[in-house]
Protein backbone atom coordinates (compact mmCIF):
# COMPACT_ATOMS: atom_id res chain seq x y z
CA UNK A 1 0.00 0.00 0.00
CA UNK A 2 1.15 3.31 -1.12
CA UNK A 3 0.44 5.90 1.68
CA UNK A 4 1.01 9.51 1.45
CA UNK A 5 1.04 12.77 3.43
CA UNK A 6 1.82 16.41 3.32
CA UNK A 7 5.36 15.68 4.64
CA UNK A 8 6.53 13.67 1.77
CA UNK A 9 6.02 16.91 -0.63
CA UNK A 10 9.10 18.61 0.62
CA UNK A 11 11.44 15.19 -0.29
CA UNK A 12 9.83 14.63 -3.12
CA UNK A 13 10.06 18.37 -4.87
CA UNK A 14 14.08 18.59 -3.59
CA UNK A 15 15.04 16.84 -6.58
CA UNK A 16 13.24 19.17 -9.11
CA UNK A 17 16.70 21.41 -9.17
CA UNK A 18 18.67 18.80 -9.85
CA UNK A 19 20.66 19.28 -13.48
CA UNK A 20 18.75 16.79 -16.04
CA UNK A 21 21.83 14.09 -16.40
CA UNK A 22 20.16 12.30 -19.27
CA UNK A 23 21.32 14.15 -22.05
CA UNK A 24 24.00 12.99 -24.00
CA UNK A 25 26.75 14.52 -26.59
CA UNK A 26 28.18 13.28 -29.51
CA UNK A 27 31.49 13.62 -31.51
CA UNK A 28 31.48 15.00 -34.73
CA UNK A 29 31.98 12.07 -37.24
CA UNK A 30 35.32 11.13 -38.57
CA UNK A 31 33.65 10.81 -42.10
CA UNK A 32 32.42 14.02 -43.15
CA UNK A 33 30.69 12.58 -46.29
CA UNK A 34 28.30 10.80 -43.27
CA UNK A 35 25.48 12.66 -42.51
CA UNK A 36 24.83 14.39 -39.00
CA UNK A 37 21.92 12.58 -37.17
CA UNK A 38 19.57 15.37 -35.62
CA UNK A 39 17.58 15.00 -32.44
CA UNK A 40 13.93 15.54 -32.94
CA UNK A 41 12.70 18.43 -31.07
CA UNK A 42 10.19 17.22 -28.23
CA UNK A 43 7.02 20.39 -28.26
CA UNK A 44 5.66 21.41 -26.05
CA UNK A 45 8.64 21.61 -23.51
CA UNK A 46 8.09 20.57 -19.77
CA UNK A 47 10.92 21.25 -17.13
CA UNK A 48 11.58 19.01 -14.39
CA UNK A 49 10.20 21.14 -12.10
CA UNK A 50 6.89 21.66 -13.48
CA UNK A 51 6.64 17.90 -14.12
CA UNK A 52 6.99 17.34 -10.16
CA UNK A 53 4.32 20.08 -9.89
CA UNK A 54 2.04 17.79 -11.81
CA UNK A 55 2.89 14.68 -10.08
CA UNK A 56 -0.68 12.89 -8.13
CA UNK A 57 1.77 12.67 -5.18
CA UNK A 58 1.96 16.28 -5.20
CA UNK A 59 -1.86 16.67 -5.42
CA UNK A 60 -2.99 14.65 -2.92
CA UNK A 61 0.03 16.50 -0.64
CA UNK A 62 -1.94 19.89 -1.66
CA UNK A 63 -5.33 18.01 -0.78
CA UNK A 64 -4.25 17.06 2.53
CA UNK A 65 -2.47 20.39 3.38
CA UNK A 66 -5.35 22.08 2.89
CA UNK A 67 -7.56 19.88 4.83
CA UNK A 68 -6.49 20.57 8.02
CA UNK A 69 -8.24 23.22 10.00
CA UNK A 70 -6.39 26.20 10.63
CA UNK A 71 -6.81 28.92 13.74
CA UNK A 72 -9.21 30.53 11.50
CA UNK A 73 -11.73 27.66 10.80
CA UNK A 74 -11.84 26.77 14.73
CA UNK A 75 -12.05 30.56 15.84
CA UNK A 76 -15.37 29.93 17.16
CA UNK A 77 -14.81 27.12 19.01
CA UNK A 78 -13.41 28.72 21.92
CA UNK A 79 -10.11 26.88 21.59
CA UNK A 80 -6.33 27.31 21.28
CA UNK A 81 -3.68 25.42 19.82
CA UNK A 82 -1.64 23.01 21.99
CA UNK A 83 2.14 22.91 21.94
CA UNK A 84 2.57 19.21 21.06
CA UNK A 85 -0.24 16.61 19.25
CA UNK A 86 -1.99 14.51 21.45
CA UNK A 87 -1.25 10.56 21.50
CA UNK A 88 -3.26 8.72 19.23
CA UNK A 89 -6.81 7.27 20.79
CA UNK A 90 -7.59 3.58 19.80
CA UNK A 91 -9.44 4.88 16.69
CA UNK A 92 -6.94 6.70 14.85
CA UNK A 93 -4.35 3.67 15.71
CA UNK A 94 -7.00 1.62 13.54
CA UNK A 95 -6.51 4.06 10.60
CA UNK A 96 -3.68 2.56 7.94
CA UNK A 97 -0.40 4.07 8.64
CA UNK A 98 1.03 6.82 7.00
CA UNK A 99 2.34 10.20 7.81
CA UNK A 100 -0.81 12.21 9.02
CA UNK A 101 -0.53 15.89 9.03
CA UNK A 102 -2.94 17.25 12.18
CA UNK A 103 -2.70 19.45 15.19
CA UNK A 104 -4.50 19.46 18.98
CA UNK A 105 -6.60 22.05 20.22
CA UNK A 106 -7.85 22.90 23.96
CA UNK A 107 -11.03 23.78 24.83
CA UNK A 108 -11.25 26.38 28.04
CA UNK A 109 -13.24 23.54 29.42
CA UNK A 110 -9.80 20.70 29.20
CA UNK A 111 -11.11 18.66 26.65
CA UNK A 112 -9.13 18.40 23.38
CA UNK A 113 -9.59 17.92 19.75
CA UNK A 114 -7.08 16.28 17.63
CA UNK A 115 -7.07 16.32 13.78
CA UNK A 116 -5.33 13.54 11.90
CA UNK A 117 -5.57 14.03 8.13
CA UNK A 118 -4.32 11.15 5.74
CA UNK A 119 -3.91 10.92 2.06
CA UNK A 120 -3.81 7.82 0.07
CA UNK A 121 -2.33 7.20 -3.61
CA UNK A 122 -3.48 3.91 -4.33
CA UNK A 123 -6.98 3.61 -3.63
CA UNK A 124 -9.72 7.01 -2.32
CA UNK A 125 -10.65 7.46 1.32
CA UNK A 126 -13.95 6.14 1.21
CA UNK A 127 -12.34 2.64 0.18
CA UNK A 128 -9.69 3.26 3.29
CA UNK A 129 -12.74 4.09 5.70
CA UNK A 130 -14.49 1.59 4.92
CA UNK A 131 -11.84 -1.02 6.20
CA UNK A 132 -11.52 0.65 9.68
CA UNK A 133 -12.84 -0.88 12.43
CA UNK A 134 -12.42 1.09 15.69
CA UNK A 135 -13.15 -0.39 19.16
CA UNK A 136 -15.93 0.89 21.26
CA UNK A 137 -19.61 1.79 19.83
CA UNK A 138 -19.99 3.19 16.91
CA UNK A 139 -21.75 6.75 17.11
CA UNK A 140 -24.82 7.46 14.18
CA UNK A 141 -23.45 10.72 12.38
CA UNK A 142 -25.26 12.07 9.42
CA UNK A 143 -23.07 12.18 6.64
CA UNK A 144 -22.19 16.28 5.85
CA UNK A 145 -21.84 17.82 2.56
CA UNK A 146 -18.36 17.86 1.25
CA UNK A 147 -17.85 14.29 2.47
CA UNK A 148 -18.29 11.36 0.11
CA UNK A 149 -18.15 8.85 3.37
CA UNK A 150 -18.71 9.40 7.12
CA UNK A 151 -18.26 7.07 10.34
CA UNK A 152 -17.76 7.46 13.94
CA UNK A 153 -16.97 5.83 17.51
CA UNK A 154 -16.66 6.50 20.77
CA UNK A 155 -14.61 4.67 23.14
CA UNK A 156 -15.06 6.02 26.47
CA UNK A 157 -15.05 9.80 26.86
CA UNK A 158 -13.35 9.99 23.14
CA UNK A 159 -15.30 9.90 20.29
CA UNK A 160 -13.67 9.72 16.46
CA UNK A 161 -15.19 10.72 13.31
CA UNK A 162 -13.56 9.82 10.01
CA UNK A 163 -14.16 11.77 6.84
CA UNK A 164 -13.43 10.42 3.01
CA UNK A 165 -13.05 13.08 0.23
CA UNK A 166 -11.14 11.88 -2.73
CA UNK A 167 -8.05 10.31 -1.51
CA UNK A 168 -8.12 12.28 1.92
CA UNK A 169 -9.37 10.78 4.83
CA UNK A 170 -9.54 13.46 7.93
CA UNK A 171 -10.41 12.20 11.23
CA UNK A 172 -11.37 14.32 14.08
CA UNK A 173 -11.13 13.15 17.54
CA UNK A 174 -12.12 14.40 20.72
CA UNK A 175 -11.99 13.72 24.62
CA UNK A 176 -13.89 15.51 26.92
CA UNK A 177 -15.50 14.92 30.32
CA UNK A 178 -18.09 12.89 29.27
CA UNK A 179 -18.88 10.70 26.65
CA UNK A 180 -22.03 12.66 25.41
CA UNK A 181 -19.62 15.66 25.19
CA UNK A 182 -17.31 14.45 23.29
CA UNK A 183 -19.95 12.70 20.74
CA UNK A 184 -21.75 16.57 20.68
CA UNK A 185 -18.33 18.23 20.17
CA UNK A 186 -17.05 15.94 16.84
CA UNK A 187 -21.27 16.40 14.95
CA UNK A 188 -21.08 20.06 15.41
CA UNK A 189 -17.51 20.04 14.11
CA UNK A 190 -17.86 17.67 10.89
CA UNK A 191 -19.72 20.03 8.46
CA UNK A 192 -16.55 22.08 8.88
CA UNK A 193 -14.21 19.64 8.52
CA UNK A 194 -16.23 18.35 5.58
CA UNK A 195 -15.86 21.32 3.72
CA UNK A 196 -12.50 21.41 3.14
CA UNK A 197 -12.27 17.75 1.90
CA UNK A 198 -11.18 17.78 -1.83
CA UNK A 199 -13.26 17.20 -4.53
CA UNK A 200 -13.36 14.20 -6.47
Amino acid sequence: MVVLAAVVLTGLTGCADRPNDLETYYDKPADSTTTPVTAPSLAPSVSVGQAAANTPVNHIAEDVAAAVLTKSDLSGEGVREAAARAANGSCFDAVPAGDPRGSTWLYNSGSSLTQQVTGYLDRTAAEVLAQVDCDGTALTVARPAGAEAARAWCDGTTCTLLLAGGHVLSGLQVTASTQNRAAEAVKGLASLAAGKLPRS
